[in-house]
């Protein structure tokens, strides 16, 4: 997950690590962090793949710069062609695609905006039938009536979301034709 992440940062030009982990550190949400246990051993494996070369650099301090290589540019741009697995990482890989559309042909961002836009209409129907679910159950279980008014009201938050990033992505799509 964290590859296309992390090759996408450094499309942009050379990186240190600790700027990677803020980079990585913003994309995800809010609370969530990236450690170094899981940065460094990932930039180390894209490096033995070929994908990312690393230098020392002396500027105050040494630090170590991370390159993309002409390898890890085709890597990231294939990541970025593949179809997001709908998992619990799907969101992520939503979010880290979004971040980097600017590094892909206009027919490959409307192919990820097309592929987003299903996601969250398939998301708006469940929870809208979730919801109509919670006002049925209010009545066939008048004893549990205020849990599920509790529940529906979540799930109208749920369905707001839902329309403000279709929202979003419809503009998104009638901008880029």
């Amino acid at each position: 997950m964290y590859d296309l992440l992390l090759l996408g940062s450094l499309i942009s030009g050379d990186k240190t690590g600790y700027k990677l982990q803020k980079i990585v550190g913003s994309a995800l949400q809010p609370m969530r962090k990236v450690s170094s246990g899981v940065l460094y051993p990932s930039l180390e494996r894209l490096e033995k793949e070929g994908l990312v070369t690393s230098m020392m650099h002396e500027e105050g301090r040494k630090m170590k710069l991370w390159h993309i290589t002409t390898k890890g540019v085709d890597r990231f741009i294939e990541l970025m062609k593949e179809k997001i697995p709908s998992d619990a990482k799907r969101n992520d890989m939503i979010h880290f695609k979004l971040r980097s559309l600017d590094s892909v042909t206009l027919a490959e961002q409307l192919d990820i905006l097309e592929e987003f836009r299903l996601f969250i209409e398939k998301d708006l129907e469940f929870y809208q039938k979730a919801q109509e679910d919670m006002t049925e159950h209010q009545t066939r279980f008048p004893e549990n009536a205020e849990r599920f008014r509790i529940l529906g009201e979540a799930y109208e938050l749920d369905i707001q979301i839902a329309k403000t990033k279709l929202s979003w992505i419809k503009k998104q799509i009638a901008d880029r034709k």
